[in-house]
């Protein structure tokens, strides 16, 4: 209490002249209209400072949980689109079940120079991730995820001489395998066509849905060249991908839902 008073005395000028100045501001509001408007407008421009202060703030910490809604959104909006894609390619209104989840994860390493490349990102097992579940982009197929930690996993990229996705024609469903022969990033190799299919350039390639990585109807590509042989045989085909590998920053890890069940099955029958 004594230390109240003694700052009230050793300032009591400045005080005295803050006490009269703000009584003379009440006076001259009281009187004059002029200045009651100019002293509102004040006013006004101070509270909604503050108030933007304070929103902006109170913003600031909804962020995260409205990243996190905004994310599962658009979990959900991809899982709609793969639906789409291969109701598209059946002609079916409606597909009767989709056994694949979708979460989104953060390229956070990408090589695409060497010739098996591997990428990393921020999802891990703790994240529900697992070795074996397919990634892939906005606009095709990444790679499968080879090994996990708790919050981090690395993704052998389809930019891998060593792994081949199956792949089939969007016109006429006939099955392949697409490889990356090691040269360039967009250009894929198609091997195991038969002659008997029709093949053009511009047919679109999309998943297979044979395998437990990735669901059927993904676009992936197109067919940029081909060479029929003179007899009997397959085809010679390249394809150019839809996807830019060499510039993503995001990804969908795809989850098969069935993904044990066709692992005990494939481990059964090779036995």
């Amino acid at each position: 209490m004594r230390q109240i008073f003694n700052a009230l005395l050793k300032y009591k000028n400045t005080s005295l002249f803050l006490g009269l100045l703000f009584i003379s501001f009440l006076i001259v509001n009281q009187r004059s209209f002029y200045h009651k408007s100019v002293f509102s407008a004040i006013g006004l421009g101070i509270s909604s400072n503050l108030y933007g202060v304070s929103k902006g703030i109170s913003d600031y910490f909804k962020l995260k949980k409205i990243n996190g809604d905004l994310i599962k959104e658009n979990n959900k909006l991809k899982a709609l689109e793969l639906i789409y894609f291969q109701n598209q390619i059946l002609k079916q209104k409606t597909l009767d079940t989709f056994n694949f989840e979708v979460t989104s994860a953060k390229i956070i390493k990408n090589s695409f120079n060497k010739a098996n490349n591997y990428l990393i990102i921020n999802k891990g097992h703790e994240d529900g991730v697992i070795e074996d579940m397919g990634v892939i982009s906005t606009d095709g197929v990444i790679g499968v995820v080879n090994e996990t930690r708790a919050h981090h996993s690395s993704v052998i990229s389809i930019l891998h001489q060593e792994i081949k996705v199956n792949v089939s024609f969007k016109k006429n469903g006939a099955y392949g395998s697409l490889s990356w022969p090691g040269i360039h990033p967009k250009k894929m190799t198609l091997d195991d066509i038969s002659t008997i299919n029709s093949v053009s350039v511009g047919d679109t390639i999309v998943t297979g849905g044979m395998s437990a990585y990735f669901p059927f109807g993904i676009p992936i590509g197109v067919v940029s060249k081909f060479v029929q042989p003179e007899t009997e045989g397959y085809y010679q085909i390249e394809v150019d991908l839809f996807s830019n590998l060499t510039q993503k920053e995001f990804a969908y890890v795809i989850k098969n839902k069935d993904l044990d069940e066709i692992k005990k099955l494939t481990n059964d029958v090779s036995k």
